[in-house]
């Protein structure tokens, strides 16, 4: 009995973080996104400055960021919905993943924003502030980094 009660708070507890990162995954592509529009209309030198090549590298930072933490996202889904026997590992994976991506994303769209991004006039301060608190529920990547260390000595 109290095996099975366990096993169900841990389910639903990787239910959770699976569906954390999912919602760190639409953050991300919207804040990215918004980052992106924002290069393309901004001038400076009578040019936009998504034309820098500073600009386009923290750009293509952040999608490779999310393009490695998505396929993590849906592997922890499908593992859930599958019943997999290292579903801990693949949810803490894409934890992981989803952690690290959305700091990335929230510090590059900032940083192309300017202090405007971070200010309540700018809807970007909404998509930051998720980010970040997404990043850090449910343990940081830090924490489940060592889950899947963990997991990994036990197997």
């Amino acid at each position: 009995e109290e095996g099975a009660g366990l096993a169900l708070i841990e389910l639903v507890t990787d239910e959770a973080i699976a569906a954390l990162c999912a919602e760190a995954c639409g953050a991300m592509k919207v804040a990215h996104a918004m980052t992106v529009e924002y290069s393309r209309q901004r001038k400076q030198f009578g040019v936009p400055i998504g034309s820098f090549q500073a600009v386009k590298h923290h750009l293509a930072d952040a999608e490779l960021k999310v393009s490695f933490a998505r396929p993590a996202v849906w592997a922890a889904a499908y593992g859930l919905a599958n019943s997999s026997a290292d579903v801990d590992r693949e949810v803490s994976m894409a934890k992981c993943f989803a952690s690290d991506a959305a700091e990335v994303v929230a510090r590059k769209a900032l940083q192309n924003h300017g202090a405007i991004g971070y200010t309540t006039e700018h809807d970007l301060h909404f998509w930051l502030k998720r980010s970040w608190a997404l990043a850090s529920s449910w343990g940081d990547a830090a924490w489940h980094r060592r889950r899947v260390a963990h997991l990994l000595l036990d197997a």
